[in-house]
């Protein structure tokens, strides 16, 4: 057995697998799939004489944390045969995939599960709920203009860029005002993003108070519709059903994800020594030193050793504070009172 990243040229091969484990994706959508996110995304596997038994795909996509931008991978198409499941293949793509990330220097990861308990053991927590809302009175009255028609072939997204780069604009802003975790939306996620809602029989409306745009509205399904986003002002909107955990993420490299951390507005400078557990990915366990500012922060390791009573947290404690999802238990106060966490995730990618 061998696990590595298959080559452009091969990436291919791997779709066989994926209908095996995802039989509710259309070839349509597979089309799309293959041919466009597969163009700059990592395939890992594991296989055995031209055989994938077990394969992660790392989709990229450029993210705003921290007040900067780092391209993060966004885990998709998680799958093993089923004839041989149970052996701990996946397990070993997904230690491979942490220790590439942490040598690459990535923040952190981020996957939407189909089965949480499948990504716990690996230090994966729920850092973001996924929204519902829905147009009130005034949202139904706005003037709608469609990106395309339901059914046009993938191409007619090129003749729709103008609309796709005015709605790019107005998202990228939409978002910043109100997260501080977010894809960005420039002209390749928007044009990707039509032409995944194309693959779906989707159709995309761009909504309108007079001249203003204040927001934008997508169904897709061939049989029955179901909303795959809506984007708006809130005084066109209402809520629509209870927000539901969907979006997992994991630090991969502590030194990185520290930079973006910084004390709140009326906190003095500090510096404490700090063991972080992390029972997967070596660099990140053990005791370091923890100096805060207004304008960041930066971790140093002193040892892989944590002392008796050194005050200790786990690394998917930090990940759910720091990432503004709760307060876990074992979070000292002196860093619950001190330390800004961030204030708002919107991750509400697909594939």
């Amino acid at each position: 057995m061998e696990i590595r990243y298959l080559e452009q040229e091969e990436k291919e091969r791997s779709r066989k697998l994926w209908e095996q484990c995802f039989a509710e994706d259309s070839p349509r959508f597979l089309d799309y799939y293959y041919g466009e996110k597969c163009r700059d995304n990592q395939i890992l596997v594991l296989e055995d004489v031209d055989e994938i038994y077990a394969m992660l795909q790392r989709n990229p996509y450029q993210v705003y944390y921290g007040g900067k931008r780092y391209q993060l991978d966004y885990i998709v198409g998680v799958a093993t045969a089923l004839e041989c499941r149970h052996r701990g293949y996946m397990r070993q793509l997904l230690m491979q995939m942490l220790e590439d990330q942490n040598r690459e220097k990535m923040p952190f990861t981020f996957l939407m599960p189909a089965d949480p308990a499948i990504y716990q053991p690996f230090g994966f927590v729920y850092v973001y709920d996924q929204p519902f809302w829905k147009l009130n009175e005034a949202g139904e009255r706005l003037r709608r203009v469609r990106i395309g028609d339901r059914g046009e072939d993938q191409a007619a997204g090129k003749a729709a860029g103008g609309k796709l780069e005015l709605a790019g604009r107005w998202l990228n802003q939409w978002l910043a005002q109100r997260y501080q975790v977010f894809a960005q939306r420039d002209g390749a996620y928007m044009l990707r993003l039509w032409k995944e809602i194309v693959s779906e029989y989707g159709q995309w409306d761009l909504l309108y108070e007079g001249e203003r745009l204040v927001g934008m509205e997508c169904f897709w399904g061939k049989e029955e519709k179901e909303r795959r986003f809506l984007y708006a002002e809130e005084a066109f909107t209402e809520p629509d059903k209870k927000a539901r955990p969907a979006i997992m993420a994991r630090i991969v490299n502590l030194e990185e994800f520290f930079k973006g951390i910084r004390l709140k507005p009326d906190a003095a400078p500090i510096c404490i020594t700090l063991g972080i557990r992390d029972r997967q990915i070596e660099g990140n366990h053990g005791l370091f030193s923890w100096r805060i500012t207004k304008e960041g922060s930066q971790l140093q390791k002193l040892g892989d050793d944590i002392p008796d009573g050194t005050l200790s947290v786990t690394v998917e404690a930090l990940t759910q504070w720091l990432m503004g999802y709760g307060k876990p238990e074992e979070i000292p106060e002196l860093l619950l009172k001190t330390v800004q966490t961030e204030q708002g995730i919107f991750l509400d990618e697909v594939v």
